[in-house]
């Protein structure tokens, strides 16, 4: 149970231990199946993702810790170093693959939208510290602020990852809207995106079979279905009831749904764990939120207080998109629900995230202690 007399970022801490302690059996019990049908061992996911989650913790120990407002002196290092490592993703591929990974020697380094993720919201929050007083000027904006997010989500839309661009889009926008930025400006973004993205959709045979597939879900024009993993998802969570089927009793991750461990974690959950399981999902999300907005509002300073909105927002985002399309109300994005699903970048970048989150929260609550002396 949270203790409310425990200082913010002990509570946040602890939220984040639950979730992680809650996704790793989850994602041991929903990959264990295909892992022995592969590999011959059910903990092969398994012990990657624990690697993982180790890093992660090494990495949130350094974040947490260190003076965050020295990460604006870096901000133009933090964006080329960002750009060099998306594009040795495409140097270094040595398949015929979309280029999303950073691939040496044959394995897979890092996914370079969870880098780039959280060095754009790193960067918005840096400009909109350093030009808020500029930010209703459209053609400052346009000259000063598009290019770097332009040139680094064209990267990622180039390799070609969709559903990347837009999530980073839509925190990068959010940010934007909420820091009061000509809405003129925001106007442009929406229209420019909305034109790019329709067009990179219909020039695209895949994403445009991924969208028809959600479009004609509920049809009976079958020839539009690519896969029917949504239908499968929503068996699973519907078969689950209330209580679930207990821990280790999914059906269908017995190779019946071949993204169990990653994109539809949330159905075996549905399953194993039925409504209540589901529930105590959203519990620990809304938490999360909660306690990441309280840290926005006692947030010391203008740069502290963006980059702890961006990274609730990327999470909260990240967690109801996930949500979206599991139940069939968005097409099959591929996003990883934050610290269940399988993959260690996103949970060492996720963890990153998480460390500046809590050293904000740890820093607002010292600077409010000073003050009373």
């Amino acid at each position: 149970m949270l203790n409310r007399n425990w200082p913010l970022d002990k509570l946040l801490l602890f939220t984040i231990i639950q979730l992680i302690g809650f996704g790793t059996i989850m994602m041991y019990s929903a990959s264990s199946h295909i892992a022995e049908a592969k590999f011959d061992s059910h903990l092969y996911y398994f012990m990657k993702h624990l690697i993982g989650i180790l890093i992660g913790v090494g990495a949130y120990q350094v974040f947490s810790k260190l003076k965050y407002q020295q990460i604006k002196n870096v901000v133009p290092a933090i964006i080329l170093l960002t750009w060099a490592i998306v594009i040795l993703a495409f140097i270094l591929n040595p398949t015929s693959k979309p280029s999303r990974w950073l691939i040496v020697n044959g394995s897979n380094w890092l996914t370079t939208s969870d880098l780039v993720r959280i060095a754009l919201i790193i960067y918005t929050a840096y400009f909109i510290d350093k030009y808020s007083k500029n930010l209703t000027n459209l053609k400052f904006m346009i000259m000063n602020f598009t290019p770097i997010p332009l040139i680094t989500l064209l990267l990622i839309l180039k390799q070609p990852d969709l559903s990347s661009t837009i999530i980073i889009g839509l925190i990068i926008f959010s940010m934007l809207f909420i820091a009061r930025v000509s809405y003129k400006y925001l106007g442009i973004i929406i229209v420019s995106a909305g034109i790019l993205f329709t067009y990179k959709i219909a020039t695209n045979q895949y994403m445009l079979d991924r969208f028809n597939t959600w479009v004609y879900s509920s049809s009976s024009q079958t020839e539009y279905i690519v896969d029917n993993q949504q239908q499968k998802a929503l068996m699973a969570l519907g078969s689950g009831g209330l209580l679930g089927k207990k821990l280790g009793n999914s059906v269908l991750k017995t190779g019946y749904l071949p993204a169990a461990h990653t994109d539809y974690i949330l159905a075996i959950i549905g399953e194993e764990y039925g409504f209540y399981g589901i529930l105590y999902l959203f519990f620990i999300f809304m938490m999360i939120f909660h306690l990441g907005v309280q840290t926005v509002k006692i947030a010391p300073d203008r740069f502290s207080m963006f980059l702890s909105l961006g990274i609730i927002i990327n999470i909260i985002f990240y967690f109801l998109i996930n949500v979206a399309y599991v139940i069939g109300y968005a097409p099959n994005t591929g996003l990883s629900l934050p610290f269940i699903s399988y993959g260690r970048s996103n949970v060492i970048f996720t963890l990153i995230s998480i460390g500046l989150l809590i050293n904000i929260s740890r820093q607002s609550i010292k600077s409010k202690q000073a003050s009373r002396i």
